[in-house]
């Protein structure tokens, strides 16, 4: 493919610096595939990105563009006892707050213990709104990222719902979880272009 794509290159260069209209071609469908990674990471890190929260349900006595919302999460490996604790900034006067922000947990990828974690526990948000002088922060609900779909992704993007309890708010939060590699195998991305082909016979000579 990348020889045939110099050859098109050449093509199109020889009929440029000759002034002639570009040379006949078509388009083909080609489907690519490609093996995803995140090489910047180590195979110790888990990369979690808090993205934003959508139509965030204000507490009692809070209206929601005061909501004064920030997320923390325990992430229960080493162990639920020794938790990695991480918590964003403060975004006020919205309850469709934008973070964006990343945190970088320590893990080793053929612990059992982290498997565990990842298989059946998740990734458990606290959301809270700040309490102001004297005033306590007040929850405003909890999600659950599940992260078993590491195994065979290197990325997973999820939009999950906030909770009172059992109960819906209709609050959402959308969270990114990167791995170097996924936890098993490859993670093969197939991807279908539109690939402009030149009829070389009917090129410049």
């Amino acid at each position: 493919m990348a020889e045939s794509c110099k050859k098109s290159m050449e093509v199109l260069k020889l009929a440029q610096s000759r002034g002639l209209p570009p040379p006949k071609h078509h388009f083909e469908e080609r489907s690519l595939r490609t093996v995803r990674i995140f090489p910047e990471l180590s195979s110790t890190d888990m990369v979690v990105i808090i993205v934003k929260g959508m139509n965030l349900p204000a507490p009692s006595g809070i209206q929601p563009n005061d909501l004064d919302a920030y997320i923390k999460f325990d992430f229960p490996y080493p162990s639920a006892e020794q938790p990695q604790r991480h918590k964003t900034n403060v975004i006020k006067n919205t309850n469709s707050p934008d973070y964006n922000q990343s945190f970088t947990l320590s893990i080793t990828r053929n612990h059992r213990g982290f498997k565990r974690v990842v298989t059946s526990k998740g990734l458990k948000l606290e959301l809270l709104h700040k309490g102001g002088f004297l005033r306590s922060d007040k929850p405003i609900g909890s999600a659950l990222v599940k992260l078993d779909k590491l195994e065979s992704q290197s990325e997973i993007r999820e939009i999950v719902e906030v909770m009172d309890g059992r109960k819906h708010t209709g609050g959402r939060v959308e969270v990114k979880v990167r791995l170097r590699e996924p936890l098993s195998g490859q993670d093969v991305q197939t991807s279908t272009e539109r690939w402009l082909v030149i009829d070389s016979s009917k090129g410049p000579v």
